[in-house]
């Protein structure tokens, strides 16, 4: 069985992982012309992906195991 752990977030280069892939940019316009407006984001981290994705028309649902990921993904979340 595999034993999932949330990652060290006070280890972390925490405004590297701010930033969006460019992969992101390239899906959001590309499903976008395919009609989705909802996306789940799973293992969400600090929430990169989900604010882009939400600043770009999508409903956004994001999901971590850490605790202070996703506080800090509704913080960044309101903030934006």
């Amino acid at each position: 069985m595999v034993q999932s752990k949330e990652w060290d977030w006070n280890n972390a280069e925490k405004e590297k992982w701010m930033v969006p892939s460019e992969d992101s940019i390239y899906l959001a316009e590309k499903w976008a012309g395919e009609g989705a407006r909802s996306i789940l984001d799973l293992g969400c981290g600090l929430g990169r992906h989900a604010i882009f994705f939400a600043k770009n028309g999508y409903k956004v649902t994001a999901v971590d195991l850490s605790k202070e990921a996703i506080e800090i993904t509704q913080k960044k979340m309101r903030e934006n």
